[in-house]
């Protein structure tokens, strides 16, 4: 039987989006933090195990109905979104915006940069209050 890349990256996508590989997959980027501030091959085999077994059918039951399965939907349902979006300015910005925070963050977890790391955590948290404070009708 012969198997297209596209076929591939199909049935790659669609395990990606059951909730228990989808866990493994946070897990294995959530692991590269340490993998990256460490510099610890060992951390980093870990984090490839992850990732990869996220992609095999995993024969378990249902997800429970707890605070993380909760999360992991509203992700995938986020996540299905975004790749429905057409690409257009907005998402052609945030795009970029992403992809510069992962390329700062990355150098500044890889140089142990103090001042980087404790800026990104304060840019986070600071985020997430704007967030609360629009989620709860506050406007800053």
């Amino acid at each position: 039987m012969i198997v297209t890349p596209s076929e591939l990256v199909a049935l790659a996508l669609a395990r990606h989006r059951e909730p228990w590989n989808w866990t493994f997959h946070f897990a294995a980027l959530t692991l590269l933090c340490p993998t990256l501030l460490f510099h610890s091959y060992l951390f980093l085999a870990a984090a490839l195990i992850l990732f990869g077994a996220g992609f095999f059918r995993l024969d378990l039951d249902d997800p429970p109905d707890n605070r993380w399965f909760r999360f992991v939907h509203r992700g995938l349902e986020w996540e299905k979104n975004w790749i429905a979006a057409p690409w257009n300015r907005h998402k052609t910005g945030r795009f970029a915006f992403a992809l510069a925070t992962a390329a700062i963050t990355i150098w500044a977890l890889w140089t142990r940069e103090p001042a980087a790391l404790a800026l990104i955590v304060g840019f986070t948290v600071l985020a997430f209050v704007v967030a609360e404070n629009k989620k709860k009708g506050i406007d800053p």
